[in-house]
């Protein structure tokens, strides 16, 4: 069963495990431990009976494509618990779940920033990499952000390709 849930109404109990489990995957980081980030908008959850098998966080915010400014969802902390990992969880959760994206939360694209070892996981799911440069706010002012960006269009549209992102805020 897939679930989500706005942030604001999220259960104490689910936001403490969730965070729990995000301290684990990427709390020794040192990229996530030296940036400030977004704080998430949604959560999409995957349960087998009572336990979490995978989920994801979204922030929606309008970002700046070569100047035109957008709405998306910023895809981040795809998580999947190390005992569920192999059995296509996330995959099928993404999958699902990306007409919400687009219809209910009325998202232009989809954009994840992404460790090189992750692109082909992603591109199996539509997902495509652009090469463009990425600036991102911290406290110190906006950053260039030097890896993999990655964007998701609906199935009805053209890919698009743009030169110049900015985030508009805090990187998810």
């Amino acid at each position: 069963m897939i679930k989500y849930y706005s942030t604001k109404e999220l259960d104490p109990k689910l936001k403490s495990e969730l965070q729990n489990f995000i301290n684990v995957e990427f709390g020794d980081v040192p990229f996530v431990k030296e940036r400030v980030w977004a704080q998430p908008d949604y959560v999409f959850v995957k349960y087998e009976g009572d336990a979490i098998v995978t989920f994801y966080q979204v922030i929606i915010r309008n970002i700046a494509l070569d100047g035109k400014s957008y709405p998306v969802a910023g895809i981040n902390n795809v998580i999947t618990p190390p005992p569920f990992r192999g059995k296509g969880y996330s995959s099928q959760v993404l999958r699902e779940t990306e007409s919400i994206l687009f219809n209910k939360l009325q998202c232009s694209f989809g954009l994840l920033l992404c460790a090189d070892a992750l692109v082909p996981f992603y591109s199996r799911l539509n997902w495509y990499k652009v090469d463009t440069t990425l600036y991102y706010d911290q406290p110190q002012g906006k950053q260039l952000y030097d890896s993999n960006v990655m964007l998701l269009t609906p199935s009805s549209q053209e890919r698009i390709y743009p030169q110049h992102i900015d985030l508009n805020g805090l990187p998810w």
